[in-house]
Parts: C-alpha cells; sequence; structure tokens
C-alpha cells in the first residue's frame, strides 16, 4: 500500500512540475515588468527543483532507494533550502509589483536580504552542527532545535507579502485590484495551512502543492491583467479605463468629485510620416510615461483610450480644494522632460469633466470632456 502512496505522490508531484514548465512558457512577458517576471521565473524554477527533490527525499523515506548520508546531507540541505528562496522569490516579486521603492534601493534592498542570510547560514551549518536538521544512521532526517526557528525565519516573506496585500485591499478603489491583492493575501494563507498541516506528516511533504497553488494565482492574475492591459505601452487598456470610471462614478458627489480627462497627442501624425512608425510608436510609449508618472504623483489612474488619444482619472478627495488645471501643468511638464533630446516636440492638447453625479451616464461625461479637448485643439491650430 505504501508503495502505490508514494507512486501516486510522486506522479502528482511530477504533474505540477510539467504545468510549471507550461506556466513559464505561457506567461507573456509583454504584459509584465522585467524585475517582476525575473522574480516569478525564479519562484518557479526553484518550485520545479524543490518538486525534483521532494519526490527523491519520500522515496527515501518509504526505503524505496537507498543514498549515502553525505548524498542524503547534500539533498536535504537543498531542499530545506528551496523552501527558502520560494519565500524570497515571492516576496520579492510582490516588491517589484507594486514598486515598493523603499525595499528596492539602498538599506531596504539589503534589510530585505537579512531573512534569507540567515537562513542560508544556519542551513550551510547545519550539516556540521546539526542545528537545523541532521541525518541518522539509518539516513532518516532529524530535524534540529533551531529547525522551528529557521522555518519562522522564512516564513517572516509570508508575514510581509500578507501585509502588502492587505494594505493595498484596503486602499484599492476599484474591484480588479482588490481583487487581485485579495488572490495574494488569500495564497498566503494557503501556504500557512499547508506549513501546519506539513508538520503533521513525517514521510513527505505536502508543502509544494502550496507553492504550486500561489505560482497559479501569479500566473492567473497576471494573464487578468493582460487583458487589461495595453501592449505596446503597458498602461491600462480601454476596457480597464470604463470599468475603472464606472466604479469612480458610482462614489461621486459635489463634495467629492471625479475628473475625467481626455488628451490627445499633438502632431502624432506628422511623427509617423516624418520619423517613421517606430519612433512613432516610441513617442507613444514616452507620452504613456508622462501620463503614469502624473497618477502616481496625484494618485490617479491613466489609460491609452486608443491611438494616440489618452484618459486620465483623477479624484481630488472629499471636501478637498482641487484644481484640475494642476494636473495637465504636470503632464506638460513631464512631457517636455521625456522628450527632450528628440527631433520633435511632446505636447498634448487635454480636455477635463467635472463628475459629480452618480446617475450621470459615462457617454455623457465623455463627451463634456471631449467637447473641452475640441476647444483646445482648435485654440492651439489656431496659434500655429
Amino acid at each position: 500500500m505504501d508503495r502505490d502512496i508514494i507512486i501516486a505522490f510522486i506522479a502528482f508531484q511530477m504533474t505540477f512540475l510539467f504545468l510549471d514548465i507550461y506556466i513559464l512558457l505561457k506567461t507573456n512577458r509583454d504584459i509584465v515588468r522585467q524585475s517582476e517576471y525575473t522574480w516569478f521565473s525564479a519562484l518557479t524554477v526553484t518550485h520545479m527543483v524543490y518538486l525534483v527533490l521532494n519526490s527523491i527525499w519520500s522515496l527515501k523515506e518509504y526505503d524505496l532507494i537507498n543514498l549515502s548520508r553525505p548524498t542524503l546531507t547534500v539533498l536535504y540541505t537543498v531542499s530545506l533550502w528551496t523552501v527558502t528562496n520560494c519565500a524570497t522569490s515571492f516576496f520579492l516579486f510582490v516588491v517589484e509589483k507594486f514598486q515598493l521603492n523603499k525595499l528596492r534601493t539602498g538599506a531596504g534592498k539589503w534589510l530585505r536580504q537579512l531573512p534569507a542570510a540567515a537562513a542560508t547560514l544556519l542551513l550551510a551549518i547545519s550539516p556540521w552542527t546539526g542545528l537545523v536538521f541532521r541525518v541518522s544512521e539509518e539516513g532518516y532526517l532529524v530535524r534540529g532545535r533551531l529547525y522551528l526557528p529557521m522555518v519562522l525565519i522564512s516564513s517572516l516573506y509570508l508575514l510581509a507579502v500578507a501585509a502588502i496585500a492587505a494594505v493595498r485591499m484596503f486602499r484599492e478603489h476599484t474591484t480588479f485590484m482588490r481583487r487581485a491583492n485579495g488572490a495574494l493575501f488569500g495564497s498566503v494563507l494557503i501556504i500557512i495551512a499547508f506549513i501546519a498541516a506539513d508538520g503533521m506528516l513525517s514521510k513527505a511533504s505536502i508543502l509544494p502543492g502550496a507553492v504550486f497553488a500561489v505560482i497559479l494565482i501569479i500566473f492567473v492574475t497576471l494573464q487578468e491583467a493582460g487583458i487589461n492591459s495595453d501592449a505596446l505601452t503597458g498602461m491600462n487598456n480601454r476596457r480597464r479605463a470604463e470599468e475603472y470610471l464606472e466604479e469612480a462614478l458610482a462614489t461621486a458627489s459635489p463634495s467629492n468629485p471625479i475628473y475625467l480627462y481626455i488628451g490627445d497627442l499633438n502632431g502624432f501624425k506628422k511623427i509617423n510620416d516624418t520619423y517613421g512608425h517606430i519612433e512613432g510608436d516610441e513617442a507613444l510609449i514616452l507620452c504613456s510615461g508622462a501620463l503614469k508618472r502624473t497618477a502616481a504623483q496625484t494618485d490617479g489612474f491613466a489609460a491609452r483610450y486608443g491611438g494616440d488619444e489618452f484618459l486620465m482619472v483623477w479624484r481630488p478627495g472629499k471636501g478637498k480644494q482641487d484644481d484640475p488645471g494642476q494636473l495637465v501643468q504636470l503632464v506638460s511638464g513631464y512631457l517636455r522632460e521625456c522628450s527632450e533630446g528628440k527631433p520633435y516636440k511632446l505636447e498634448m492638447c487635454v480636455g477635463y469633466a467635472r463628475c459629480t453625479e452618480p446617475k450621470e451616464p459615462l457617454r455623457a461625461c465623455f463627451s463634456r470632456a471631449d467637447e473641452m479637448l475640441y476647444r483646445e485643439k482648435a485654440a492651439a491650430n489656431a496659434g500655429r
């Protein structure tokens, strides 16, 4: 019976392995930052290594294969290290996903490595000290007195992910982003539950299943984000913008207005005709960067609505003084910065509408912003 159980267990793990490979191949790098993809790949590849080592470990625990004590020591050391590395990679993926600059640069960059360094050091010296584990004369894993502290050190990364996801979940205004952060928070709960259950088993580890659940959740979230992202600029697309606006308008009031901005890149056709479509794409990417910076600074929302037309949404905050022209000035300033050194100047005409009625149709808001945009473009053309 034991033999049948372990063969079925390993078959499941090999299924996870092939699914990991499939996920890596199917992850669209165009919809995710390179830094995010790096840590997601590190998590997935480490999980694949863990699956192989865990399968060998289980075969040995059920006495289906024989391995020497030095081989087993290396096997257990690397296997336990992969668990720590999975937690570290998961955490660093979240850091990059949310662009947590305090943990990406300076002292924060070194501070975030301390738990992983401490766990790695304990594992590295354990073959000689037995602090984390030792291999018995019979070839079985015996946990040392620092095994649980090492697990707790690695778990700091999971607690950090849970805290980040929880804060983001309550700060986000849209269902889509709350759902994405809720999925991250839920994945940590899954791992914690599996860690608790894993401690009750002596001859097999079910933790790889929890790690695969995290990988799957991240993959699905990335794919869902791809549906809502513009392929060229990486911005939110038209579908995402309209979804966001509908949710934002539901909370609008005279004391809590929503500003809808529509921007049109000036002279875009001339850039394409004079410098080629590759340079035209570069102009759109630069423009999107200016809008993203503005949205980040004002806690707003930016999207590419189509062609050379962009959209922004700004919420000044309930009861606060607002100056809609300030955001237009920010965009203009960033456009000047990003087009320095280019043979053309990036400029944008912007129209906006102040929305205070939750029942106002989305089309009506667009119409008012579009009318102002038309007047701005007419004035700009008359001044040339």
